[in-house]
């Protein structure tokens, strides 16, 4: 496991304990505005979404199988649990936007980066409340378009 993977891995098996720590919105910006400066663009998600692709394909063979994908839920999980109520359910549509029903675009249980990738423009727009083009703290606290 490369150094990358070692980090993303342990961005997303945080004990619920440090989780809690932040709120959703702290820990998505701590994790994916790469620059530090407030915003976290699709660029930005976009590539932080290839890391995360490459330290869970654990076979290195381009796509994320069943059991890879497993893993990668679990994970998602883990992160998920350490937030109760509103701060869960913010979490949960965060880790959504990661489910092999979101990115396997053909539908073959299999998930190539290209795929991963294709789902993330509309991940971002889910979470970019305001639709301004970049996603900050403040998308956080909006409550979701009725």
């Amino acid at each position: 496991m490369t150094k990358t993977s070692i980090l993303i891995a342990a961005l997303f098996t945080a004990l619920p304990f440090a989780a809690q720590a932040e709120t959703p919105g702290e820990q998505f910006m701590s994790t994916w505005d790469l620059d530090g400066d407030g915003t976290a663009t699709l660029a930005e998600l976009e590539q932080m979404r290839s890391d995360v692709f490459a330290s869970f394909d654990a076979n290195e063979d381009g796509k994320l199988d069943a059991e890879e994908h497993a893993v990668f839920d679990e994970a998602r999980a883990n992160d998920v649990a350490g937030y109760e109520g509103q701060q869960r359910a913010q979490m949960q549509k965060m880790a959504d936007g990661m489910t092999m029903a979101a990115t396997d675009a053909d539908g073959d249980k299999l998930v190539t980066l290209d795929e991963f990738q294709t789902s993330t423009a509309k991940w971002f727009a889910q979470l970019d409340k305001n639709a301004d083009g970049g996603i900050t703290i403040d998308d956080f606290a909006r409550k979701p378009a009725q």
